[in-house]
């Protein structure tokens, strides 16, 4: 976990944090199509009437899959990152490079340094999913990004770990107990601040930003780890 900046542990004021102070949003952007680009038109970055305008547009995504299908297309993926090539199918975005995906992920956050190999992905990525850079193609890629490291960590946990059960069941303990997400940012008093992700019904956020496919990637998860039995 990244010490830098504040850190907050306790669970009731983490959850508290969540729901009340806003992320670290980024400035809209008039730059090429890049890691900039993607960052600036996310629900993840924005705030207020933004955030829930560009949200909108991730739910209506969501809205369209079905997570008993998406649970069956993880069952009998295969290669690397099985979780992203779910989604992508399940979106219909056949030409999508996993490799792409992951790379645009790994500099997702505003803290980390310029990339132009992450810049050039971003850009594949756009044209993977019809060459337009709006909203609503930034709405897709930033559902598979934010899937990527996320679903990967949970399945990869729950793998590891000594639960047993159904993989639902399996997928509660993890998220309880080892959840993939260990921190996230918020501005408090004009602070950036860390919050300690790693309490109990905390795993998939609170508040505005909480994950708005839930459902969803536990559906991935579980088609994987019912494939990998």
């Amino acid at each position: 976990m990244n010490r830098t900046v504040p850190l907050i542990t306790d669970p009731d004021q983490v959850r508290a944090t969540l729901i009340s102070a806003p992320v670290l949003a980024v400035p809209a952007v008039d730059a090429p199509v890049g890691i900039a680009w993607l960052r600036a038109h996310v629900p993840r970055f924005s705030t207020g009437a933004e955030h829930r305008r560009l949200r909108a547009l991730v739910t209506a995504e969501l809205d369209q899959l079905s997570p008993a299908d998406l649970r069956e297309r993880a069952r009998t993926a295969d290669g690397p990152l099985p979780h992203v090539h779910a989604l992508a199918e399940a979106l219909g975005l056949q030409d999508i490079s996993v490799d792409q995906v992951a790379l645009v992920a790994a500099h997702y956050q505003p803290y980390e340094p310029d990339n132009p190999a992450a810049d050039e992905a971003v850009a594949a990525l756009v044209a993977a999913c019809g060459g337009v850079a709006d909203d609503a193609t930034a709405s897709r890629i930033c559902l598979l990004v934010q899937a990527c490291a996320a679903t990967g960590a949970l399945v990869d946990n729950a793998e590891q770990s000594n639960a047993t059960g159904t993989p639902e069941q399996i997928i509660a303990r993890t998220m309880d107990e080892n959840p993939p997400l260990r921190s996230t940012r918020r501005v408090v008093a004009g602070e950036v601040v860390e919050l300690d992700m790693r309490h109990p019904g905390l795993g998939f956020g609170a508040g505005p930003h909480a994950c708005p496919g839930r459902e969803h990637a536990i559906a991935i998860a579980a088609g994987i780890i019912e494939g990998s039995a």
